[in-house]
Parts: C-alpha cells; sequence; structure tokens
C-alpha cells in the first residue's frame, strides 16, 4: 500500500515537472500574434533657443500605439526623426501583426513594415480576436525573409539576440568661435522696450547678440522718462544691464 501511494505520488510531480517544461517552453516563444488596436498621432513644439527675444521652436511629432494580444492591450510611443519613417498606413484598428516583449520595449512587425515602440502602459482587455489562417500565412513568410527582423533602430540575429550595434558616428566639429557678445537688459518697471543704436530690439527682459565695439542702449515706456547708457561690446563677453526709469 505504501509503495502505491510512493508511486502515484512520484507520477504527480512528473507531471507537474512536464507542465512546468511546457510553459517554460511557451514563454520562451520569441514573436506572438497580435492586433493593432489604435494609431494615434501627436504634434508638439519644443522651445529650442532664443533669438534676441524671439524663441525658436521645433516641432516634434510622437505617435502612440496600443496592440490587442491575447486578452491585454499594450501602448507604446514612438517618436519620429529625420532618419525614421512614420508607421505603415495599412496598420488601422484590427490589422495582424506579430510582436515581440523585450523589458519595455515592444517591437511590432508586419509585410508592410517595423517599428520599435517604448511601452508606457498595459490593461487587460477582452480575448483577442482569432488571427485567420491567411492572416498567419501571410506573417509567417516574415520568418523566412533575410531582412524579416530588421527593425526600426533594432536588429535581431538568427538566435533572437540583438545583433553587434553599428559603429558610433564620427564626433561633430566643434562649433565655430563666438563672433559678438551677450548683453542682457532687465528694467524697472517690467516690459520696457530696448533701442540699439536707435533700432528697436523688443522689450525687457531682453537678451541681445552685439557685435564688438560701442554701443548706445536706450530704454522707454511710457509715462516714464528714458533711460540711456553706452558700452563697449567684446567678442564673447556675457554683460547685464539694470535699467531703472523714472516717472515723468
Amino acid at each position: 500500500m505504501k509503495r502505491a501511494r510512493f508511486l502515484v505520488f512520484f507520477s504527480g510531480l512528473i507531471g507537474v515537472a512536464l507542465l512546468g517544461c511546457s510553459r517554460f517552453a511557451d514563454a520562451q516563444t520569441t514573436w506572438q500574434y497580435g492586433r493593432i488596436d489604435s494609431v494615434l498621432k501627436s504634434v508638439n513644439s519644443e522651445t529650442k533657443t532664443w533669438v534676441v527675444n524671439t524663441p525658436l521652436t521645433e516641432e516634434r511629432t510622437e505617435y502612440r500605439i496600443s496592440v490587442h494580444v491575447q486578452d491585454k492591450i499594450i501602448s507604446g510611443t514612438y517618436a519620429l526623426s529625420s532618419t525614421e519613417p512614420e508607421p505603415p498606413p495599412e496598420w488601422v484598428s484590427g490589422y495582424a501583426v506579430q510582436l515581440e516583449i523585450s523589458g519595455d520595449s515592444l517591437y511590432l512587425r508586419s509585410s508592410t513594415g517595423s517599428l520599435r515602440l517604448h511601452i508606457t502602459h498595459r490593461k487587460t482587455a477582452q480575448p483577442m480576436q482569432p488571427i485567420t489562417a491567411e492572416e498567419k500565412k501571410r506573417l509567417s513568410e516574415l520568418n523566412a525573409a533575410p531582412d524579416s527582423d530588421s527593425i526600426i533602430g533594432f536588429s535581431k540575429s538568427g538566435s533572437g539576440k540583438a545583433a553587434a550595434p553599428e559603429p558610433a558616428p564620427p564626433p561633430p566639429p566643434p562649433p565655430p568661435a563666438p563672433s559678438t557678445g551677450l548683453v542682457m537688459v532687465r528694467s524697472t518697471p517690467f516690459l520696457s522696450e530696448v533701442f540699439v543704436d536707435g533700432n528697436s530690439m523688443g522689450y525687457t527682459p531682453a537678451k541681445i547678440a552685439l557685435g564688438p565695439g560701442k554701443h548706445t542702449f536706450r530704454v522707454e515706456k511710457p509715462g516714464y522718462k528714458p533711460w540711456t547708457k553706452e558700452l563697449t561690446i567684446t567678442v564673447g563677453s556675457e554683460l547685464t544691464l539694470e535699467a531703472t526709469l523714472e516717472r515723468k
């Protein structure tokens, strides 16, 4: 009786071990099937620098792509750049893709293109609509293509590991030597108009780049007496003027 109980117990342990191995093998599956849930585009303006008193802005385009896989929806962001194209136009809601999750990165690929996203959100959802035989056939061709694992900004070898990165580009040339000096003009009261050599340069506070030599500064505001000062600018200098205007 004891021997029989031992055999039953031992058989149970083997069954649990085999089930664990099966689940582990499933976890090692590299690419999964998924469907595009949504593709959202946003354009934001970022201030890069200031010229005189005017900001120079640059537009930044970012995509937020959500993918339905099994019973989850995984969302990630992807910033557009001069070397990376936009997501394929075929990627609309319900479009079948292959995906791989590695840390906080989400890799997507299809016959129309591939992307790498930075995962920002995960949530539980209803089970995904099953992939059809025709969709599986189309996606299975990616595994046979010699360049099927080419991802924007990412390349994978046959072993599933990231290929060696490309050599770093040469460092940019040093910036040219400055040919102007910088003057910061502040005033009391605020938002007074600044003139340099008779030319209006905006309103305080103002950063003004000027060539070397003598320059005449005049700060004015209605209801106040003009404030003037002569200043000699040298190349690379950074000076500050504090203009206090008196009421008339």
